[in-house]
C-alpha cells in the first residue's frame, strides 16, 4: 500500500481532527494514510451507557459521508478499539466498512492480538469482501514474549485464512520516556516479529508530547523535543535493520486517551511543530484572547515557517493580524470576537504537524 517513506498520524474522529484532515493539501495527503480512532459521544452524569451507545449508533451513517468528505476515497484505517461494547465494535465494523465500500472508497480495520474473536472474524471476512485488508496493531504487552507473539501470529493468520501481504503491521507502543530508550527497545524487537518482510506495510508508533502541559511556563520559551522523530530517524539509517518502519505519531496529542480529559477546560496554548521540538507557547485557562496575542508573537519568530506553509499556519497568520483590532475593542470596551476556540486551535496545530512530519518525510534522502 505504501513503503517507508510514509506518514501514518493516529487521531481520535473528533471535529478538531477532521478539521485538520480536511485543511491538508492534496500533495501532503499523498505522504500520509491516518489511522482514526472512533470514540464515544460526550457522557453527561445522567446518561446511562445504553443511551451514549445510542447516540454513537445515530451517527454510523454519517461516519463514511464525513469520511470521504475530509480525507477523499484514499485508504485509511479505522479502528473501533475505543468503542465501549463488544456489539457497538461489531455493529460499527460493520456499518462503516459496508458503507465505505459502497461509496468506492478503502477503509482498513484495525484490530488487535487480543480482541474478542467476534471481532476479529467480523473485521477479517469484512476485509476480505471489500479487499481493503485489514491492520495488525501490537502494543508493549505482547512483546512480553517474543516466541509467544509470533506464535499467536501464526495461529491468527492460520485461522483467518488472511496473508501477511494483506496486512498492514502496526506496532504502537504509545507514550515514550524522555530518552529515548523504550523506542530503541521496541524498535529493535519488532524487528523479530515472524515474517516482517512480507507484511503489505510496516508501521511504529510511539509519542513524547507529554499529558499535559503542567512543567511549561507561561511567558516563556518552552521546547518539548520530539523523541519519537529523533529516534525514528537514528534507527531508520541503521543499515542492519531487517525492515525500514514507516513512521507514526499521535501529532500534538498524548497518545493514552481518557475519557474524563474531555471535559477539562485546557490553557489556551499554542502548540507549534518545529523541525526536532515542540514550540510550546502556553496560556491560561478560559484566557482566549492569549491565543491571538500568542499567534502574533509566533508569526514574528524565525521558526515560523509562513503563512503559506499549511491550512494551519495561515489561520496563525489571520489571527495575528487581527489581534490589533481585538484589542482596540478590548480597551474601548467592545466585545470583539474572532479569538478562536480550543477546537479552532487544535485544528490549526494539528493540520500543521501533519504538514511538517508530511514535509520532513517527502525530503528524506
Amino acid at each position: 500500500m505504501f513503503n517507508s517513506k510514509h506518514y501514518i498520524p493516529i487521531l481520535k474522529w473528533k471535529r478538531a481532527e477532521q478539521g485538520a484532515l480536511g485543511g491538508l493539501t492534496d500533495e501532503n495527503k499523498k505522504n500520509i494514510t491516518p489511522l482514526i480512532q472512533f470514540v464515544m459521544p460526550k457522557q453527561k452524569p445522567q446518561d446511562t451507557l445504553e443511551e451514549v451507545v445510542a447516540k454513537f449508533k445515530k451517527q454510523l451513517t454519517l461516519i463514511p459521508d464525513r469520511i470521504i468528505e475530509v480525507w477523499g476515497n484514499s485508504p485509511i484505517f479505522v479502528d473501533f478499539s475505543l468503542l465501549f461494547t463488544t456489539e457497538l465494535k461489531i455493529d460499527s465494523i460493520k456499518s462503516i466498512l459496508t458503507a465505505g465500500n459502497q461509496k468506492q472508497a478503502t477503509f482498513v480495520p484495525v484490530i488487535y492480538l487480543n480482541d474478542d474473536p467476534k471481532i476479529k472474524n467480523t473485521a477479517c471476512l469484512l476485509a476480505d469482501e471489500t479487499k481493503s485488508g485489514l491492520c495488525l496493531r501490537l502494543v508493549c504487552s505482547d512483546f512480553s514474549d517474543l516466541s509467544k507473539l509470533n506464535n499467536s501470529i501464526t495461529e491468527f493468520i492460520s485461522h483467518y485464512k488472511i496473508k501477511e501481504d494483506s496486512i498492514d503491521l502496526l506496532v504502537d507502543i504509545k507514550e515514550l520516556d524522555n530518552n529515548g530508550e523504550k523506542y530503541k527497545e521496541y524498535f529493535y524487537l519488532s524487528q523479530n516479529i515472524i515474517n516482517l518482510l512480507k507484511w503489505r506495510t510496516f508501521i511504529f508508533s510511539g509519542s513524547s508530547f507529554p499529558k499535559d502541559l503542567s512543567l511549561c511556563k507561561i511567558d516563556e520559551e518552552n521546547l518539548i523535543p520530539r523523541v519519537e522523530w529523533k529516534k525514528w530517524k537514528e534507527q531508520y539509517s541503521d543499515r542492519n535493520i531487517k525492515r525500514k518502519p514507516s513512521f507514526s505519531d499521535y501529532a500534538i496529542q498524548y497518545p493514552v486517551y481518557e475519557e474524563i480529559s474531555q471535559f477539562f477546560h485546557p490553557t489556551t496554548s499554542i502548540k507549534y511543530t518545529l523541525d526536532e521540538d515542540w514550540f510550546i507557547m502556553k496560556g491560561r485557562k478560559q484566557k482566549f484572547e492569549l491565543y491571538l496575542a500568542s499567534a502574533a508573537e509566533l508569526v514574528k519568530d524565525i521558526r515560523y515557517y509562513g503563512e503559506n506553509f499549511s491550512a494551519g499556519d495561515k489561520q496563525i497568520a489571520e489571527k495575528a493580524k487581527h489581534f490589533p483590532k481585538y484589542m482596540e475593542g478590548k480597551n474601548k470596551g467592545v466585545d470583539i470576537k474572532g479569538t478562536g476556540s480550543t477546537e479552532t486551535w487544535l485544528v490549526v496545530g494539528i493540520n500543521h504537524h501533519m504538514t511538517v512530519v508530511a514535509t520532513q518525510i517527502s525530503n528524506l534522502p
